[in-house]
């Protein structure tokens, strides 16, 4: 039995859940032929571009700062250029949520220094994003106590003060702090003077907020969003890609993402370019010009 697999993230992130309806929408299309798609987890975005490249999986969910870089030989990709990946959709905005405890003293990104802080784990988008952040502001890793790991592994520490916080950039609400989220705690804001600069030198980060009561109580909130991606394979056959896309867009697949998320209403084909980092694959090319969302010519809008 063929599988398609898509890599998506943590059990308590948004890649997961919205990549399990992906990848139910796609395999009842395919009855006849007995192929079936998987979500898989993974570390994140960074540990999914490299499981494309080695074509351990077929599909994923990717944050478009992480592709970028990855096409471009930069950051965490420096000096290995992925060129392979392509681009079915942008899903919808993922922005950085910092969630601290109230009594350790964090107010804002400064007051990091020292602290005991999960940054999530090695080949996440979180961890590339927050060290954007730490040098925007003059810091660096070394400067806290950094703990490198999921927030599934994480929530109980933080719940009993092990921990001063935990870093995710992801979908909100996200489970992880949802599930936790008191007046004991409170959300880190990224200044948006700060968020301004950094958007001058990465482009695809972009100064946006956690609206208020995102969380029950909590304020809006100043952040950093990207959109998350979905990406192919070059290699990936055409035909495929273009009935992934079309399912993507039919009523019954979404259905499932509005049911697996809250933000699965935001996944909608009126926004189905935006933020897009990487060339869209020839499938999804077909596609979108037969429903006039994409002039000729253009492979990025």
């Amino acid at each position: 039995m063929p599988l398609f697999r898509i890599g998506t993230g943590g059990l308590m992130g948004v890649y997961y859940p919205i990549g399990r309806a992906l990848a139910i929408g796609f395999s009842s299309t395919w009855t006849a032929d007995g192929r079936v798609a998987v979500a898989q987890t993974s570390g994140g975005s960074v540990a999914n571009v490299r499981a494309l490249a080695k074509k351990e999986i077929e599909a994923a969910l990717i944050q478009a700062d992480v592709a970028f870089r990855a096409l471009n030989g930069t950051g965490s990709f420096s000096g290995e250029k992925i060129p392979s990946l392509q681009a079915i959709a942008s899903l919808y905005p993922e922005r950085l949520q910092m969630m601290v405890r109230k009594d350790a003293g964090i107010h804002g990104v400064r007051d990091l220094k020292n602290k005991t802080m999960s940054l999530d784990e090695s080949g996440s988008g979180t961890l590339a994003v927050m060290r954007i952040v730490l040098d925007a502001y003059g810091l660096t890793e070394t400067d806290l106590d950094p703990v490198y790991l999921k927030p599934e592994f994480t929530i109980e520490s933080l719940a009993q003060r092990r921990l001063d916080g935990i870093s995710l950039m992801s979908g909100t609400p996200a489970p992880a702090i949802a599930q936790i989220m008191s007046p004991q705690f409170s959300l880190v804001p990224v200044d948006p003077e700060i968020a301004a600069t950094i958007h001058q030198r990465h482009p695809y980060l972009l100064p946006g907020v956690i609206p208020a009561d995102t969380y029950p109580g909590v304020p809006e909130i100043p952040t950093l969003e990207v959109y998350a991606l979905l990406v192919v394979r070059e290699d990936v056959d055409e035909a495929l890609v273009y009935e992934l896309t079309k399912t993507l867009w039919n009523a019954e697949t979404q259905r499932l993402l509005r049911a697996a998320h809250p933000l699965g209403h935001a996944i909608t084909m009126q926004s189905s370019l935006y933020g897009l980092t990487l060339a869209l694959h020839p499938g999804a090319v077909q596609f979108y010009r037969q429903h006039h969302a994409l002039p000729e010519g253009d492979a990025i809008p």
